[in-house]
């Protein structure tokens, strides 16, 4: 068996493709404090920076065998760095959803009408989601909730971009029914 010391970089990655949990050890032990705080540093909160190395080496382990990674170090940083952008990409559109909901939506003098439009919205738009094939579901989520471009959803589910394209159009037009209610809303963060 192999010490940690004695791996080289390239008997790393052909081990990891292999399905090699001790290289995949190796990796994670070697990265994972660098990439904590480099992530840390970008958002400026130890728990998202936790949830996002996680992730990465998640999707490491779980994509191995299609990865081509010719310099790990480059890789994994390259990931790190998409990962945070996906993440900072996704609270811009939450904040611009909040932003408007706060500026447009009338005031009320009782926070409990307004709690009750927030659940209504979400009830609305749980009951749409649920009536989403998983494919469909999954593929909205990636774009609308977590702020993915079309390209980055397509090459992370091996798909084209047009059957991305079709996808949302398909969720969107099943929400549109759901969130009649919400039209503004709907237009501003959906569409």
């Amino acid at each position: 068996m192999q010490e940690d010391y004695e791996w080289s970089e390239q008997d790393l990655i052909a081990a990891l493709q292999n399905g090699d949990a001790r290289a995949y050890n190796v990796i994670f032990k070697q990265y994972w404090k660098t990439l904590y705080h480099q992530a840390y540093t970008k958002l400026q909160s130890h728990e998202i920076a936790e949830e996002i190395v996680q992730d990465l080496f998640l999707t490491l382990w779980e994509k191995r065998s299609t990865l081509l990674i010719s310099n790990l170090e480059h890789y994994l940083k390259a990931s790190l760095r998409n990962k945070c952008i996906d993440h900072i990409r996704a609270r811009l559109v939450k904040d611009k959803y909040w932003t408007y909901y706060k500026t447009f939506i009338p005031r009320q003098t009782n926070n409990t009408q307004e709690m009750v439009t927030y659940n209504n919205l979400v009830e609305a738009l749980e009951s749409g989601m649920a009536r989403l094939p998983e494919k469909t579901k999954a593929i909205f989520s990636l774009s609308r909730f977590e702020g993915r471009s079309v390209a980055d959803v397509a090459k992370d589910l091996q798909l084209s971009e047009k059957a991305v394209e079709y996808h949302l159009t398909k969720s969107l037009k099943v929400l549109k029914v759901y969130l009649k209610d919400f039209v503004f809303l709907f237009l501003l963060f959906f569409m």
